[in-house]
């Protein structure tokens, strides 16, 4: 929506904007939420039990992060407004892919643990997972295609969702090889650094909402 209308379109509607800002965080909430079910109602064996709360804890600590930025995002509307660019284009653009990586990408019942895509889905997720990475460089550099580096993962994101829907995907069966489990190994640990940043922003942002300094309370007064 932010490439397809233009800065006048947001400045006539509020509305427009706040939607266009929203949407692309309630993506990681309900992917976390939707795989969290999954993974409750599948059967495991009782020495996987450990294995399998942790997970479960952390779809659902995935979630509340992505929930408390959704919050903060409502709260601060002064932010929301001054950089749509940031909020509905630049941010999602590394939070989305661990979400949408997890919950297509990989299996995650205990005792098959492992990264699941094969082909060239393979090649599509590390594309997926390494253009934020190109959009830091490309910001850094301050160069003009940057707002255009951002969204490529999520045009990665609907060409895999294009060829699911064309030929699903085989999955490796067990055993699983070792490269596999790394693979989502190194997924859930970037998951896990995204979401704690995301959900530690957050939190800041509500606190300092809540509990403003007493001079900025004085000077509105």
């Amino acid at each position: 929506m932010y490439f397809i209308l233009t800065k006048d379109s947001f400045k006539d509607s509020p509305f427009l904007k706040f939607i266009t800002v929203l949407l692309p965080y309630l993506h990681p909430p309900v992917l976390h939420l939707l795989l969290l079910h999954t993974n409750w109602r599948k059967t495991h064996k009782s020495k996987h039990t450990i294995l399998y709360c942790l997970v479960n804890l952390l779809l659902l600590a995935f979630a509340v992060a992505n929930i408390l930025s959704i919050v903060a995002l409502i709260v601060d509307k002064q932010k929301r407004t001054d950089d749509l660019l940031l909020h509905s284009i630049i941010l999602p653009s590394f939070f989305i892919p661990p979400a949408y990586l997890l919950s297509t990408s990989c299996c995650l019942v205990p005792g098959q643990i492992g990264f699941t895509d094969t082909g060239i889905n393979v090649i599509i997720d590390i594309l997926i997972l390494i253009c934020p990475a190109i959009s830091l460089v490309l910001v850094d550099e301050k160069s003009k295609y940057y707002p255009y580096s951002t969204a490529i993962p999520s045009i990665l994101i609907l060409v895999r969702l294009f060829r699911e829907k064309c030929s699903p995907p085989k999955q490796s069966s067990p055993p699983i090889p070792t490269w596999r489990v790394a693979a989502f190994v190194f997924i859930l640990v970037l998951a896990v650094l995204v979401y704690g940043l995301l959900g530690s922003g957050s939190i800041i942002t509500l606190y300092d909402h809540f509990h403003p300094p007493k001079g900025a309370d004085a000077t509105s007064s």
